[in-house]
């Protein structure tokens, strides 16, 4: 319930702004169909990191490959992988219908938690927190009407680096170490906005920032090495001001 509740906070901080902006009689009043027009805007809503199967449900048979522990090691992970992410952004408008925007995202920490079991019997335990951030540049086709509304396309690239602390725990191997990976995704979003006259846009958007990280391996010397891969996908509802 942490990302709803900071979405609804993350509504009303927006609506005031709504408030705030000078009326139309102090301010040039203009909308994203006139062109050119520079823009900046901040918003924020929920992250979601669908986990790659092949990694964070493997971390077991990764250590049974090995022989931790005499082998036979089975594990249940309870993962948060719903979380708040925001993001800020720029662009500027060539024309009506097309743009370029530069952004920075950030989608929060993801817990997971193991329990590693031998037997029936929990004999060792692991932690992982997951945090990741992205720099982005794209193109943003818009659709807009005349009742001000628009629709939106985004495609471009996403340059993120997902970092990994983790912490396992076994008879005879105890390891506390971390990973980084940086990588380049194709980044792709949709969205669903309103002009007002007053110089504000509402946006509410969906991106898809690609897979990010590496998958893990292990050995008898290293331990888990890698951060994990995770699909990330971004929504939120974000506050614009045109000028």
């Amino acid at each position: 319930m942490k990302p709803v509740r900071r979405l609804g906070m993350a509504a009303a901080a927006v609506a005031g702004l709504a408030t705030a902006l000078p009326s139309p009689a102090q301010q040039q009043q203009r909308t994203m169909r006139d062109a050119p027009v520079w823009y900046l805007g901040a918003g924020a809503g929920v992250a979601y990191g669908s986990l790659n199967g092949s990694d964070f449900n493997n971390v077991a048979n990764l250590m049974n490959q090995t022989g931790i522990a005499g082998g036979g090691i089975s594990q249940t992970l309870s993962s948060s992988t719903t979380e708040f992410g925001w993001k800020v952004f720029g662009g500027y408008r060539f024309a009506p219908y097309f743009g370029l925007e530069g952004s920075y995202a950030s989608f929060g920490t993801m817990n997971m938690n193991y329990q590693f079991n031998q037997g029936g019997v929990q004999t060792g335990s692991g932690t992982m927190s997951y945090q990741a951030h992205s720099w982005n540049i794209a193109a943003v086709p818009r659709l807009p009407f005349e009742s001000g509304a628009f629709l939106q396309a985004k495609i471009g690239a996403a340059f993120t680096t997902a970092d990994n602390t983790y912490s396992l725990t076994m008879p005879g191997f105890t390891q506390s170490s971390s990973g980084s990976k940086a990588s380049t995704n194709l980044l792709a979003g949709a969205g669903l906005g309103y002009d007002f006259p007053n110089g504000l846009t509402l946006l509410f958007e969906y991106e898809y920032y690609g897979r990010l990280g590496n998958s893990f391996s292990f050995s008898a010397t290293d331990g888990l090495t890698g951060v994990g891969r995770v699909d990330m996908n971004l929504f939120t509802l974000n506050g614009v001001v045109r000028f």
